[in-house]
């Protein structure tokens, strides 16, 4: 389990070197937000010394997860908080290279990484946003290539977020994604139009399952997924879920994925 935000006060001292600012401690919490799971951001300053369990840590030391920002972002905002002074460090000069520690963590993260868990945190669009832009940054440098899940559920993700993460989708990001899990958000029939756009022009060619139950889907967005599938998008995919919407359900989705349209479309994209 890996322990960050520390949140040491000022003029505490960490070994021998003073502890002057939120410089080092900023980057270790940003490079310890990139992938890791939830309950492994753990705050010490919400440990009391009395747990007893890895539960009781994790229950009282569960700090707030901000999204993963993009190595540019990262540098840019370092910079603004030394010019502000709301970031320091003993030794000035280590601003650059806090930058490129954190771009490297970034780039190998982001270039290993299989799996990625954002659920269950809150965010709303502005953040979810925020995280698309550090997945672009990812993927424009050769990272996701390896991602096979990717998780979003039960937060506030609504249409714009949704249309952001399908822009991505549509550049090629992620193309080994199997399993895509936006259940329990506030998706409604303009994201999941951009999402099936997305699809039908060859985005995530591996995906298996995509789960966007429990969201603000009407009947015009289940037509739309219906129509991609028919077109031949998703030709791995066996399975959308689409449970909890505004709509009459997921049946029309369902027949798209049995239909002799899809089939026939599948057999086409073969043949090309």
């Amino acid at each position: 389990m890996l322990l960050v935000d520390s949140d040491l006060p000022a003029g505490a001292h960490t070994n021998t070197q003073p502890y002057e600012g939120r410089g080092w401690c900023l980057m270790e919490r940003s490079a310890s937000g990139l992938v890791k799971h939830t309950a492994a951001l753990i705050s010490l300053k919400g440990l009391t010394g009395e747990e007893r369990s890895l539960r009781e840590v994790y229950n009282n030391g569960r700090a707030a997860r901000a999204p993963p920002v993009a190595p540019a972002a990262f540098t840019s905002t370092l910079e603004a908080g030394v010019a502000s002074g709301a970031t320091k460090f003993t030794n000035s000069g280590d601003v650059p290279l806090v930058g490129r520690i954190y771009g490297w963590a970034f780039a190998a993260e982001m270039g290993a990484v299989v799996a990625l868990n954002y659920s269950d945190l809150g965010w709303d669009d502005a953040q979810m946003l925020a995280l698309c832009a550090a997945l672009r940054a990812a993927h424009a440098g050769g990272g996701l290539r390896r991602l096979v899940r990717l998780f979003f559920s039960r937060n506030q993700m609504g249409d714009g977020a949704a249309a952001a993460l399908a822009a991505l989708l549509e550049e090629g990001a992620m193309p080994n994604l199997k399993g895509l899990y936006f259940g329990g958000n506030q998706i409604g029939n303009d994201g999941v139009a951009a999402l099936a756009s997305a699809l039908r022009g060859g985005a995530l060619p591996a995906c298996e399952k995509i789960f966007l139950n429990n969201n603000q889907i009407a009947d015009d967005g289940v037509a739309a997924l219906a129509s991609a599938l028919r077109g031949g998008a998703l030709p791995a995919c066996t399975r959308i879920v689409l449970d909890d919407n505004l709509g009459g359900g997921g049946d029309p989705v369902d027949e798209a994925l049995a239909s002799p349209e899809r089939a026939a479309a599948l057999a086409r994209r073969q043949a090309e």
